[in-house]
């Protein structure tokens, strides 16, 4: 199985016929058809249903393209790293990450090793922490922010200087509008909307207690927008982190939250024994002055 080969499939299931895919790769119907004949032998199996208009994946293709798609970005970022100078700081970052207002730290960091190195480019990918595992310990990722940090033994991590607080989202003709915050009896009964990684945290339900075995989650989602929409819409009430969504005064959500409070670590971590890359090096350091600095702000204002 050659790199060009699964190329060849991955452009079979993006374009889903021979021939537009013939045109996208720049080689011949009759090689690539060859080509991926050669891959259904070699592995024993059919990979392609060949419909009247489309070729589309069976369930052995399907897991095929899965694993193809990592092994051909991951060769693609090897050849990147190594096709840069070793005298200059340039190159692509990968940074696995979810939605928090902390993201400030890790873009402010991304924006001053910018300006010193304009070579240096930054990918990030959003997702929850599950999303994202896989790709981090693939190798696809060069760094992941971490919204409920624990212990890894085979990662170092940054500690941010923020937190995530979380709290109820919420419009503001519900009743739990005219609340300050928001307790645990105050959600019983109520259609919840929550984050999918909320709804797996253990922190949520040491805070919720037995009654969180009650809620009705009536949604979940893992990007905020869709969450807040589904709140406007009178779908619910979401359980989500502060400061994601940006509320003015007359706006039609308003932001609660929880009592007593509850608050989540967030931290960069990267694999330990995996070599950065110069650029990655570069926006570590970057991101390490940038805490420093967010440290000393804080012990000014609160002195």
């Amino acid at each position: 199985m050659e790199l060009r080969t699964l190329r060849y499939f991955l452009a079979l299931a993006q374009e889903g016929t021979i021939s537009n895919a013939a045109k996208a790769l720049h080689v011949t119907q009759p090689t690539l058809s060859r080509q991926l004949a050669d891959l259904e032998k070699g592995f024993g199996k059919r990979l392609f249903e060949r419909g009247s208009k489309r070729i589309v994946l069976t369930d052995d293709g399907m897991r095929l393209r899965e694993y193809a798609e990592s092994i051909v970005e991951l060769a693609d970022k090897a050849e990147a790293e190594l096709a840069q100078s070793t005298q200059s700081v340039s190159g692509d970052v990968y940074i696995g990450c979810g939605e928090s207002d902390a993201m400030r730290l890790v873009l402010r960091a991304a924006h001053e090793v910018r300006q010193r190195y304009p070579g240096v480019h930054f990918h990030l990918f959003s997702g929850t922490s599950a999303d994202l595992a896989d790709r981090f310990d693939g190798g696809l990722f060069d760094f992941m922010v971490e919204f409920e940090l624990v212990g890894r033994p085979d990662c170092r991590a940054l500690t941010l200087p923020a937190v995530d607080t979380w709290g109820v989202l919420t419009r503001t003709d519900h009743p739990l509008a005219s609340r300050e915050t928001v307790r645990v009896e105050d959600l019983a009964g109520l259609p919840l909307i929550c984050s999918r990684q909320g709804v797996k945290s253990g922190k949520m339900r040491e805070w919720a207690g037995a009654s969180f075995d009650d809620w009705d989650v009536v949604a979940t989602y893992n990007l905020v927008l869709n969450g807040a929409l589904m709140v406007e819409e009178g779908l619910g009430v979401a359980v989500a982190y502060d400061r994601l969504v940006r509320i003015a005064d007359d706006d039609a959500l308003c932001f609660r939250p929880l009592d007593p409070p509850l608050v989540s670590e967030i931290g960069l971590i990267w694999k330990k024994h995996r070599r950065l890359s110069k650029a990655a090096v570069a926006f570590l350091e970057s991101m390490r002055d940038v805490c420093e600095n967010e440290r000393t702000n804080v012990s000014r204002e609160t002195s």
